[in-house]
């Protein structure tokens, strides 16, 4: 349960399960909007939230996935130090766990009504730079949205 989640002993983070088409988005693609929309940089924390449960992760699947968000850390990293922020980045990148829906209550906690929508995301407005700069040993040609996504600045909290 979320309940139970929130005592920090469960070992379990709280995520959302992406489901994609790679013909019309890349894994690297999806990199952009994770890295940008929130300050990895916080350890077990998002903006007031704290907790093992709120600390930032990739959680991959194929070893070709592993790699690419591994490359996009260090790039990311990078980018942060040429743009002045000192913090480390914090998240983990691991072989995705069992992924285990929330509560009925606990989806699409932000939009129910009566809750306040917040974002303690606290993005740094400081972009990923493209995964041509990454170090890959091979970059994936661009599917059908990927220079859409790498048009957009997600400095912003995505709700």
């Amino acid at each position: 349960t979320y309940k139970e989640v929130c005592t920090g002993t469960t070992g379990h983070t709280e995520a959302v399960q992406v489901v994609y088409d790679p013909k019309a988005v890349r894994f690297v693609d999806l990199l952009k909007p994770f890295w940008e929309s929130h300050d990895p940089t916080q350890g077990n924390r998002q903006g007031g939230d704290h907790g093992t449960q709120y600390r930032s992760g990739i959680y991959v699947t194929t070893p070709e996935q592993e790699a690419q968000a591994a490359e996009s850390k260090r790039a990311y990293q990078a980018a942060l130090a040429a743009g002045g922020h000192r913090g480390t980045i914090t998240s983990e990148i691991v072989r995705g766990p069992v992924f285990y829906y929330a509560e009925d209550y606990h989806q699409q906690y932000i939009d129910k009504p009566g809750n306040r929508k917040y974002c303690g995301a606290q993005p740094l407005s400081i972009p990923l730079p493209p995964p041509e700069q990454w170090g890959l040993d091979t970059v994936p040609p661009p599917a059908a949205n990927s220079a859409a996504i790498w048009g957009e600045v997600y400095d912003a909290c995505i709700l």
